[in-house]
């Protein structure tokens, strides 16, 4: 993975009312571990990995390419988050989420909340553990309408939770499985 900082889309005018970027900075965890009571034996929260979630649990049920089911429970699980965390790079008011080339490929560094994107800049040290993190959180629709423009720009797709689970989807699969897994909520069984 190289360099987490690169930014696609720095430069570009901001789309008004579009985004949900409001400020948004997870702030610093407790200086402790649950337990720590000797300073000298005290863990950094942000040194111990964020709560196993639903995504985690489903992702590593996934038994490969083939296994649709598993991946449809995965990626409709991902798809009906709230929203979608990115660590904002760039100067403010014009922020970028931040990229990384992965295996050859540039991918959108994508969080399933905002405690893996602070955890992940902390490991990676984009910021100090006791520094506050400036993210961007999108609702998946607006990252899913999108998608066009991450192909142009040479993104091959976001990784969820790169330091932890790194399940990936391709840009231009994007609208495909948000059809594929909201269409499937609209139906209600015929009986």
């Amino acid at each position: 993975m190289t360099d987490p900082t690169s930014m696609p889309f720095q430069g570009q005018e901001p789309r008004d009312g579009d985004s949900l970027y409001e400020g948004r900075r997870p702030a610093p965890g407790p200086e402790t571990a649950a337990g720590g009571t000797d300073a000298q034996d005290a863990v950094p929260a942000d040194a111990l990995p964020p709560t196993e979630t639903e995504t985690d649990l489903l992702a590593a049920r996934v038994e490969g390419p083939d296994d649709h089911a598993g991946m449809t429970d995965l990626w409709r699980a991902t798809m009906g988050l709230p929203h979608w965390w990115f660590i904002a790079v760039g100067e403010e008011g014009m922020e970028s989420p931040a990229a990384a080339e992965i295996d050859g490929q540039l991918m959108l560094l994508t969080f399933t909340n905002a405690e893996r994107a602070r955890h992940f800049a902390v490991q990676n040290g984009m910021i100090g553990a006791a520094d506050d993190l400036r993210a961007i959180a999108l609702p998946p629709g607006e990252v899913v309408d999108s998608a066009d423009a991450y192909r142009r720009s040479s993104i091959a797709g976001l990784m969820f939770d790169p330091h932890l689970t790194g399940y990936f989807i391709p840009s231009e699969q994007l609208p495909v499985v948000w059809e594929a897994v909201t269409s499937d909520d609209d139906t209600e069984p015929q009986g």
